[in-house]
């Protein structure tokens, strides 16, 4: 018999380099609720507090990079998966979504794949450390201290005090919290209106996303690249027409999912997974193509704005289009651009299905 290993989480803290924290980052059990915050989910690796510095240290010197020098705390997400499989969690994640997981390896492994599927959900139907981090970040923005339900307008006052980051499995972990949040709402009493409405007050911007892009339950905005293989493990029409047309995907902008992507973001082509390009200095050592500049300002203007937002004490969240524009990114443009390219691909894809029911 198989022993179960359960999961977990925790958060680490930038705080100023000293003896007590010679890599500038300390353990945090707690994200204060009055306080401006923004957390990263970095990608499945993101096992040990120096891997998840390195993420908030990221966010943090692009705040400095921007005037943002205080008002605002940092925090990352460190793993510990136990017996879970994080590639087996997307897999399930998709199929909920409604996509079909590629099946391209033998009918063996198939079964096998969907045993431990079954095994893993069976342990721990949420994961553990979803469930943690949502107990951390989330569920004392929507509960008062005596563990009853806040109204509306407190619940959302505290949630544009923190925003999320997300990379790679990062978006997995905050689709699955949003998920988990969704179903605790319900059991606290909420209106199901009043769950939506809630929800999409929490800011999330995520770069190379692998978690399901539409029907997301926070306001989230999505950055990618064309080419990033990573992204391709379900049957979507749409990722690989993308994929195979990467050449002519100029920076775009698609509502659907709010996703903006542009063919070719990195010089190097085994980069277009990678996220620094957030920082300006990046550009210098990781050379950034004309398309991937668009795309990464894009993606720092929603992170700069947003952060500034929650500073502010906005009572509402900007739109797409005010997050993201500045520099040299115009939000009309690449929703042109998008719409246009949408057609071109929607065409493509009429004829080949023509083209192989002809052939039938």
């Amino acid at each position: 018999m198989t022993i179960h290993i359960p999961s977990g989480a925790k958060l680490i803290k930038r705080v100023p380099r000293s003896p007590d924290a010679p890599y500038a980052c300390i353990d945090a059990d707690h994200v204060p609720t009055d306080t401006p915050a923004i957390v990263a989910f970095g990608g499945e690796l993101t096992r040990t507090p120096r891997d998840a510095n390195s993420y908030a240290n990221l966010l943090q010197r692009l705040a400095e990079e921007n005037k943002i020098l205080n008002g605002i705390d940092f925090y990352s997400v460190v793993y510990d998966f136990g017996s879970r499989t994080p590639g087996l969690e997307r897999a399930e994640q998709f199929r909920i979504a409604g996509r079909r997981v590629v099946n391209d390896i033998h009918p063996l492994l198939q079964q096998e794949r969907n045993d431990a599927i079954r095994a893993m959900n069976r342990n721990e139907p949420t994961a553990n450390y979803v469930v943690q981090l949502y107990n951390i970040l989330l569920r004392p923005r929507i509960v008062s201290e005596y563990d009853m339900k806040t109204n509306i307008f407190q619940t959302v006052e505290k949630l544009h005090r923190i925003m999320f980051y997300a990379h790679c499995h990062g978006a997995s972990t905050i689709w699955q919290m949003g998920r988990y949040m969704h179903a605790d709402m319900i059991q606290m009493g909420f209106a199901p209106r009043d769950i939506r409405r809630i929800q999409q007050e929490l800011l999330v911007i995520q770069h190379s996303p692998i978690a399901p892009l539409d029907n997301q339950y926070f306001t989230t905005l999505s950055f990618a690249s064309a080419e990033d293989t990573m992204m391709q493990n379900h049957n979507n029409m749409f990722a690989r027409w993308m994929d195979e047309n990467s050449s002519d995907v100029i920076p775009a902008y698609f509502a659907h999912g709010n996703l903006f992507v542009a063919g070719h973001l990195n010089e190097m082509s085994f980069q277009e997974h990678d996220h620094s390009g957030i920082l300006y200095s990046a550009d210098t050592s990781w050379p950034l193509t004309h398309d991937g500049r668009v795309i990464f300002t894009a993606e720092r203007n929603a992170l700069v704005h947003g952060m500034k937002n929650m500073i502010a004490g906005a009572p509402d969240l900007p739109s797409v289009a005010k997050l993201v524009n500045g520099d040299i990114v115009d939000f009309n443009q690449l929703q042109e651009n998008g719409e246009r390219l949408y057609k071109i691909m929607l065409g493509d894809l009429r004829r080949q299905n023509s083209r192989r029911d002809h052939q039938k």
